[in-house]
Protein backbone atom coordinates (compact mmCIF):
# COMPACT_ATOMS: atom_id res chain seq x y z
CA UNK A 1 0.00 0.00 0.00
CA UNK A 2 2.86 2.32 0.81
CA UNK A 3 4.44 1.82 -2.61
CA UNK A 4 1.11 2.37 -4.35
CA UNK A 5 0.39 5.66 -2.60
CA UNK A 6 3.82 7.06 -3.39
CA UNK A 7 3.75 6.07 -7.04
CA UNK A 8 0.26 7.54 -7.52
CA UNK A 9 1.45 10.88 -6.22
CA UNK A 10 4.29 10.97 -8.73
CA UNK A 11 2.09 9.74 -11.57
CA UNK A 12 -0.33 12.64 -10.98
CA UNK A 13 2.35 14.99 -12.21
CA UNK A 14 4.32 12.89 -14.66
CA UNK A 15 2.22 10.33 -16.48
CA UNK A 16 0.11 12.95 -18.21
CA UNK A 17 3.26 14.02 -20.01
CA UNK A 18 5.16 10.76 -20.44
CA UNK A 19 2.66 7.93 -20.75
CA UNK A 20 2.89 8.08 -24.52
CA UNK A 21 6.69 8.12 -24.46
CA UNK A 22 6.65 5.45 -22.29
CA UNK A 23 28.54 2.90 -9.53
CA UNK A 24 30.12 3.09 -5.97
CA UNK A 25 32.38 6.15 -5.87
CA UNK A 26 35.48 5.51 -3.80
CA UNK A 27 38.20 6.44 -6.29
CA UNK A 28 38.59 9.98 -4.94
CA UNK A 29 39.45 10.27 -1.20
CA UNK A 30 36.83 11.96 0.97
CA UNK A 31 38.00 15.53 1.74
CA UNK A 32 37.28 17.30 5.04
CA UNK A 33 38.30 20.60 6.61
CA UNK A 34 40.86 20.60 9.40
CA UNK A 35 38.22 21.62 11.96
CA UNK A 36 35.70 18.92 10.99
CA UNK A 37 34.20 17.33 14.08
CA UNK A 38 33.58 13.87 12.67
CA UNK A 39 34.13 11.45 9.81
CA UNK A 40 31.08 9.25 9.13
CA UNK A 41 31.20 5.86 7.42
CA UNK A 42 28.34 3.55 6.45
CA UNK A 43 29.25 -0.12 6.24
CA UNK A 44 27.88 -3.65 5.84
CA UNK A 45 29.25 -6.88 7.30
CA UNK A 46 29.00 -10.39 5.83
CA UNK A 47 30.28 -13.76 7.03
CA UNK A 48 32.39 -16.14 4.95
CA UNK A 49 29.23 -17.51 3.30
CA UNK A 50 28.06 -14.07 2.21
CA UNK A 51 25.28 -13.80 4.79
CA UNK A 52 24.67 -10.29 6.14
CA UNK A 53 25.47 -9.80 9.84
CA UNK A 54 22.90 -7.40 11.25
CA UNK A 55 23.11 -7.72 15.06
CA UNK A 56 26.43 -6.03 15.88
CA UNK A 57 26.76 -3.23 18.42
CA UNK A 58 29.30 -0.45 18.87
CA UNK A 59 31.61 -2.57 20.99
CA UNK A 60 31.83 -5.31 18.37
CA UNK A 61 33.71 -3.10 15.92
CA UNK A 62 36.88 -1.03 15.83
CA UNK A 63 37.90 1.78 13.49
CA UNK A 64 41.51 2.26 12.38
CA UNK A 65 42.83 5.52 10.91
CA UNK A 66 46.13 4.78 9.14
CA UNK A 67 46.39 1.76 11.41
CA UNK A 68 45.73 3.72 14.62
CA UNK A 69 42.57 2.96 16.64
CA UNK A 70 40.01 5.76 16.80
CA UNK A 71 37.31 6.20 19.42
CA UNK A 72 33.84 5.68 17.99
CA UNK A 73 31.82 8.85 18.63
CA UNK A 74 28.51 7.77 17.06
CA UNK A 75 27.05 4.41 16.06
CA UNK A 76 23.76 3.47 14.38
CA UNK A 77 22.81 -0.22 14.24
CA UNK A 78 21.05 -1.84 11.29
CA UNK A 79 17.61 -1.49 12.87
CA UNK A 80 17.95 2.32 13.04
CA UNK A 81 15.36 3.98 10.74
CA UNK A 82 16.71 5.43 7.51
CA UNK A 83 15.43 8.75 6.12
CA UNK A 84 15.79 9.17 2.36
CA UNK A 85 15.17 12.38 0.39
CA UNK A 86 14.19 11.66 -3.21
CA UNK A 87 14.82 14.64 -5.53
CA UNK A 88 13.31 14.64 -9.04
CA UNK A 89 14.62 17.04 -11.68
CA UNK A 90 11.57 18.27 -13.68
CA UNK A 91 13.43 20.55 -16.10
CA UNK A 92 12.74 20.24 -19.80
CA UNK A 93 16.15 18.71 -20.47
CA UNK A 94 15.23 15.48 -18.60
CA UNK A 95 11.47 15.15 -19.17
CA UNK A 96 11.73 12.42 -21.78
CA UNK A 97 13.77 10.35 -19.33
CA UNK A 98 11.48 10.54 -16.29
CA UNK A 99 9.59 7.47 -17.50
CA UNK A 100 12.67 5.51 -16.34
CA UNK A 101 11.92 6.71 -12.82
CA UNK A 102 8.16 6.12 -12.87
CA UNK A 103 8.52 2.47 -13.89
CA UNK A 104 10.85 1.60 -11.02
CA UNK A 105 9.80 3.95 -8.19
CA UNK A 106 7.09 1.66 -6.81
CA UNK A 107 9.54 -1.22 -6.49
CA UNK A 108 11.97 1.03 -4.65
CA UNK A 109 9.35 2.14 -2.09
CA UNK A 110 8.11 -1.41 -1.68
CA UNK A 111 11.60 -2.61 -0.68
CA UNK A 112 11.94 -0.14 2.21
CA UNK A 113 11.41 -1.38 5.74
CA UNK A 114 8.39 -0.16 7.77
CA UNK A 115 10.59 2.10 9.91
CA UNK A 116 12.24 3.82 6.92
CA UNK A 117 10.85 7.14 5.68
CA UNK A 118 10.86 8.91 2.30
CA UNK A 119 10.49 12.61 1.48
CA UNK A 120 9.95 13.46 -2.20
CA UNK A 121 10.53 16.83 -3.87
CA UNK A 122 10.46 18.03 -7.47
CA UNK A 123 12.89 20.76 -8.51
CA UNK A 124 13.58 23.12 -11.38
CA UNK A 125 14.19 26.80 -10.76
CA UNK A 126 12.50 26.24 -7.38
CA UNK A 127 11.58 23.24 -5.21
CA UNK A 128 8.16 21.75 -4.52
CA UNK A 129 7.92 19.17 -1.73
CA UNK A 130 5.44 16.46 -2.70
CA UNK A 131 5.81 14.06 0.23
CA UNK A 132 7.20 14.81 3.69
CA UNK A 133 8.67 12.12 5.92
CA UNK A 134 5.79 9.87 7.01
CA UNK A 135 3.12 12.23 5.63
CA UNK A 136 0.58 12.06 2.84
CA UNK A 137 1.59 13.64 -0.45
CA UNK A 138 -0.10 16.11 -2.76
CA UNK A 139 -0.53 16.16 -6.54
CA UNK A 140 2.06 18.05 -8.57
CA UNK A 141 1.44 18.82 -12.23
CA UNK A 142 4.67 19.36 -14.16
CA UNK A 143 3.10 20.94 -17.27
CA UNK A 144 1.46 23.66 -15.14
CA UNK A 145 4.61 24.53 -13.19
CA UNK A 146 6.75 27.41 -14.53
CA UNK A 147 9.59 26.33 -12.24
CA UNK A 148 10.30 23.39 -14.56
CA UNK A 149 11.68 25.65 -17.30
CA UNK A 150 15.15 25.87 -15.77
CA UNK A 151 17.32 24.19 -13.14
CA UNK A 152 18.68 25.53 -9.86
CA UNK A 153 20.49 22.27 -9.17
CA UNK A 154 22.71 23.55 -6.37
CA UNK A 155 19.73 25.02 -4.53
CA UNK A 156 18.02 21.61 -4.70
CA UNK A 157 21.06 19.92 -3.18
CA UNK A 158 21.11 22.53 -0.42
CA UNK A 159 17.41 21.93 0.25
CA UNK A 160 18.03 18.19 0.61
CA UNK A 161 20.87 18.82 3.05
CA UNK A 162 18.70 21.07 5.21
CA UNK A 163 15.92 18.48 5.13
CA UNK A 164 18.28 15.74 6.31
CA UNK A 165 19.75 17.88 9.09
CA UNK A 166 16.34 17.80 10.71
CA UNK A 167 16.37 14.04 11.25
CA UNK A 168 18.57 11.78 13.35
CA UNK A 169 20.01 8.36 12.61
CA UNK A 170 20.94 7.12 9.17
CA UNK A 171 19.99 9.30 6.22
CA UNK A 172 20.73 9.96 2.57
CA UNK A 173 19.54 11.53 -0.69
CA UNK A 174 18.71 10.01 -4.07
CA UNK A 175 18.67 12.47 -6.99
CA UNK A 176 17.31 11.91 -10.51
CA UNK A 177 18.94 14.55 -12.74
CA UNK A 178 21.26 15.43 -15.60
CA UNK A 179 23.23 17.62 -13.19
CA UNK A 180 22.89 20.81 -15.25
CA UNK A 181 22.90 24.04 -13.27
CA UNK A 182 21.34 26.91 -15.24
CA UNK A 183 23.74 29.50 -13.79
CA UNK A 184 26.90 27.37 -13.94
CA UNK A 185 30.03 29.50 -14.49
CA UNK A 186 31.74 29.30 -17.86
CA UNK A 187 35.06 30.45 -19.28
CA UNK A 188 36.13 31.40 -22.77
CA UNK A 189 38.39 28.91 -24.55
CA UNK A 190 39.62 28.55 -28.13
CA UNK A 191 38.56 25.47 -30.09
CA UNK A 192 39.77 25.04 -33.69
CA UNK A 193 40.48 28.74 -33.86
CA UNK A 194 37.04 29.75 -32.56
CA UNK A 195 36.30 31.27 -29.16
CA UNK A 196 33.60 29.38 -27.23
CA UNK A 197 32.37 29.41 -23.65
CA UNK A 198 32.76 26.15 -21.75
CA UNK A 199 31.58 25.00 -18.31
CA UNK A 200 34.40 25.31 -15.77
CA UNK A 201 35.67 22.25 -13.83
CA UNK A 202 34.09 21.56 -10.40
CA UNK A 203 37.13 22.91 -8.53
CA UNK A 204 36.69 26.31 -10.24
CA UNK A 205 32.96 26.53 -9.48
CA UNK A 206 32.71 28.44 -6.19
CA UNK A 207 29.00 27.81 -5.64
CA UNK A 208 29.42 24.08 -6.22
CA UNK A 209 32.34 23.99 -3.78
CA UNK A 210 30.13 25.61 -1.12
CA UNK A 211 27.42 22.98 -1.66
CA UNK A 212 30.02 20.21 -1.61
CA UNK A 213 31.53 21.47 1.64
CA UNK A 214 28.13 21.51 3.35
CA UNK A 215 27.41 18.01 2.05
CA UNK A 216 30.67 16.69 3.47
CA UNK A 217 29.87 18.25 6.85
CA UNK A 218 26.41 16.66 6.81
CA UNK A 219 27.87 13.15 6.51
CA UNK A 220 24.96 11.69 4.50
CA UNK A 221 25.50 9.82 1.21
CA UNK A 222 24.20 11.29 -2.05
CA UNK A 223 23.18 8.86 -4.79
CA UNK A 224 22.55 10.00 -8.35
CA UNK A 225 20.57 8.55 -11.24
CA UNK A 226 22.36 10.54 -13.94
CA UNK A 227 20.62 10.86 -17.30
CA UNK A 228 21.64 12.49 -20.58
CA UNK A 229 25.31 12.68 -19.65
CA UNK A 230 28.22 12.12 -22.04
CA UNK A 231 28.08 8.45 -21.00
CA UNK A 232 24.35 7.93 -21.70
CA UNK A 233 23.22 10.76 -24.00
CA UNK A 234 19.55 11.24 -24.83
CA UNK A 235 17.99 11.41 -28.26
CA UNK A 236 18.05 15.23 -28.33
CA UNK A 237 21.20 17.33 -28.48
CA UNK A 238 22.29 17.96 -24.90
CA UNK A 239 25.19 20.31 -25.51
CA UNK A 240 28.91 20.00 -26.25
CA UNK A 241 30.54 16.86 -24.87
CA UNK A 242 33.12 18.85 -22.82
CA UNK A 243 30.24 20.59 -21.00
CA UNK A 244 28.44 17.29 -20.38
CA UNK A 245 31.66 15.88 -18.93
CA UNK A 246 31.93 18.79 -16.48
CA UNK A 247 28.31 18.40 -15.36
CA UNK A 248 28.94 14.69 -14.80
CA UNK A 249 32.14 15.50 -12.90
CA UNK A 250 30.08 17.39 -10.33
CA UNK A 251 27.84 14.36 -9.74
CA UNK A 252 30.75 11.96 -9.32
CA UNK A 253 32.52 14.42 -7.02
CA UNK A 254 29.46 14.84 -4.79
CA UNK A 255 28.89 11.08 -4.65
CA UNK A 256 32.52 10.17 -3.97
CA UNK A 257 32.93 12.71 -1.18
CA UNK A 258 29.72 11.76 0.62
CA UNK A 259 30.00 7.96 0.34
CA UNK A 260 27.27 7.62 -2.30
CA UNK A 261 27.39 6.44 -5.91
CA UNK A 262 26.21 7.26 -9.44
CA UNK A 263 24.46 5.18 -12.09
CA UNK A 264 24.06 6.05 -15.79
CA UNK A 265 20.91 4.20 -16.90
CA UNK A 266 20.05 3.31 -20.48
CA UNK A 267 16.71 1.67 -19.65
CA UNK A 268 14.29 1.20 -16.75
CA UNK A 269 15.85 -1.98 -15.41
CA UNK A 270 19.15 -0.14 -14.89
CA UNK A 271 17.37 2.28 -12.54
CA UNK A 272 15.55 -0.55 -10.80
CA UNK A 273 18.77 -2.49 -10.17
CA UNK A 274 20.37 0.64 -8.71
CA UNK A 275 17.38 1.25 -6.43
CA UNK A 276 17.31 -2.36 -5.27
CA UNK A 277 21.02 -2.26 -4.47
CA UNK A 278 20.50 0.89 -2.37
CA UNK A 279 17.61 -0.65 -0.44
CA UNK A 280 19.60 -3.85 0.15
CA UNK A 281 22.47 -1.78 1.52
CA UNK A 282 20.14 0.32 3.69
CA UNK A 283 18.51 -2.80 5.13
CA UNK A 284 21.82 -4.32 6.26
CA UNK A 285 24.09 -1.32 6.90
CA UNK A 286 25.50 0.32 10.01
CA UNK A 287 26.82 3.86 10.44
CA UNK A 288 29.73 4.94 12.61
CA UNK A 289 31.53 8.21 13.20
CA UNK A 290 34.93 9.09 14.65
CA UNK A 291 37.03 12.18 15.28
CA UNK A 292 39.58 12.66 12.49
CA UNK A 293 43.26 13.47 12.86
CA UNK A 294 44.07 17.19 13.22
CA UNK A 295 47.26 17.36 11.16
CA UNK A 296 46.82 19.07 7.77
CA UNK A 297 49.25 16.93 5.77
CA UNK A 298 47.22 16.69 2.55
CA UNK A 299 47.74 12.94 2.39
CA UNK A 300 45.03 10.25 2.35
CA UNK A 301 44.19 8.70 5.72
CA UNK A 302 43.12 5.10 5.28
CA UNK A 303 39.94 4.08 7.14
CA UNK A 304 39.53 0.44 8.10
CA UNK A 305 36.59 -1.01 10.02
CA UNK A 306 37.04 -4.43 11.65
CA UNK A 307 34.79 -6.74 13.61
CA UNK A 308 36.51 -7.78 16.81
CA UNK A 309 37.34 -11.48 17.00
CA UNK A 310 35.88 -12.28 13.56
CA UNK A 311 38.68 -12.48 11.00
CA UNK A 312 36.43 -14.19 8.42
CA UNK A 313 33.89 -11.35 8.38
CA UNK A 314 34.03 -9.08 5.34
CA UNK A 315 33.32 -5.36 5.78
CA UNK A 316 32.19 -3.15 2.89
CA UNK A 317 32.60 0.57 3.58
CA UNK A 318 30.99 3.61 1.96
CA UNK A 319 34.40 5.27 1.99
CA UNK A 320 37.89 3.93 2.72
CA UNK A 321 39.94 7.14 3.08
CA UNK A 322 39.82 10.86 3.79
CA UNK A 323 42.07 13.87 3.31
CA UNK A 324 42.40 16.86 5.65
CA UNK A 325 42.61 20.19 3.83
Amino acid sequence: MRAISIILIILCGICGVFSAQSQRSQDVPYSISVDAAQVSVDFTVKDSMGKAITDLNQYDIEILDNGEPRKIQTFSPVKTPFHMVLLLDCSESVRDRLSLLVISLARFADQLRPQDKIAIAVFGTDIEEVVDFGAKGKPFNIPDSPMCHGTNFYNALDWAQKKLRGVSGRRGALVFTDGRESDVPRKEVTVDGNKVRRVVPPEDDREFQKVLKRARELGAPFYFVAVDTDLNPGTDYGGPVPDLQQFRARLTRMASETGGSVTYPEEARDVLNFYLQITRDLGTSYSAGFTPAKSRDGKPHRIEIRVRGEEDYRVKQSRDSYIIN
